[in-house]
């Protein structure tokens, strides 16, 4: 029988030249949430460098590593398996080039129409001719980078998947959230100085003195560029239905962190 597993850690800055460092402490403090692989990705010259690995975050990245991804912009995922085996290729984020601009994904969920979804995008030939990895994720990749707007191809991809997805993008000019109509998992913005944090829990920015905002809303997509955070949407706040996870509260996040706007410890003791 299929294991059914599906939380991972998320967390982006934007704005800092120190997103490296931070991004590797927010994804440290979110270690609970995946410990099979790590991987950040940053700005540099126009372009996205990456470095990823099986194991724990303390393990795949160096001091060394760190200081070579040196940015003012960054995501990064630690992953528990959902769709897709335990190997090096699956790690995340994942990193395509379009005729767009490179784009990153890092994801936090598990799409229902998957097979469906990466049926016709082979059908297609969309932007590869085969994928590279096992994951869901890469369906959500292919899907984005094969559009001709990216805001425009963001807002369809949206639409056409199925499931529980937190998303974290990464652009050569922007880092992007984004949270299914369900809101299904959980995914915080926050605040340090002038710079923009995006992350899967609360307990990623009390280390760093980056203070909670808000949560990205379901249905919502938050853009967030050198000109700060601005949000649209992909399915209208009338159609939102929530549907939270449970398990959330009740076993994945962390005590101390806020997940769907309470206290996880406080929801565990009432």
């Amino acid at each position: 029988m299929r294991q059914i597993k599906d939380h991972c850690g998320l967390f982006g800055v934007f704005g800092t030249a120190d997103a490296v460092r931070q991004t590797y402490t927010g994804l440290f403090a979110q270690q609970h949430r995946g410990q099979e692989s790590a991987g950040i990705v940053s700005i540099q010259d126009g372009k996205l460098v990456y470095h990823k690995g099986m194991g724990l975050v303390s393990d795949v990245f160096t001091r060394d590593r760190l200081e070579s991804l040196k940015s003012h912009a960054a995501i990064g995922h630690v992953r528990y398996s959902t769709t897709g085996s335990s190997n090096p290729a699956n790690a995340q984020p994942l990193v395509v080039t379009s005729s767009l601009c490179m784009i990153s994904i890092a994801h936090n969920g598990n799409l229902v129409n998957s097979r469906t979804l990466r049926q016709e995008v082979e059908k297609q030939g969309h932007f590869f001719p085969v994928f590279h990895t096992t994951t869901d994720t890469e369906i959500i990749l292919h899907l984005v980078a094969s559009q001709r707007n990216l805001d425009k191809g963001l807002k369809e991809t949206m639409r056409m998947i199925k499931g529980a997805f937190s998303l974290l993008f990464l652009t050569p000019t922007e880092m992007i959230a984004v949270r299914d109509p369900q809101g299904f998992r959980p995914l915080v913005v926050g605040k340090k100085g002038s710079a923009w944090a995006v992350a899967s829990e609360t307990c990623a920015f009390d280390l760093q003195g980056i203070e909670y905002q808000r949560d990205v809303e379901p249905g919502e997509i938050v853009i967030i560029d050198k000109n700060g955070p601005r949000s649209e949407r992909f399915v209208p706040k009338k159609d939102i239905k929530p549907s939270h996870c449970i398990f959330e509260h009740v076993y994945f996040a962390r005590p101390d962190s806020r997940v769907h706007g309470d206290v996880v410890q406080y929801v565990r003791h009432k």
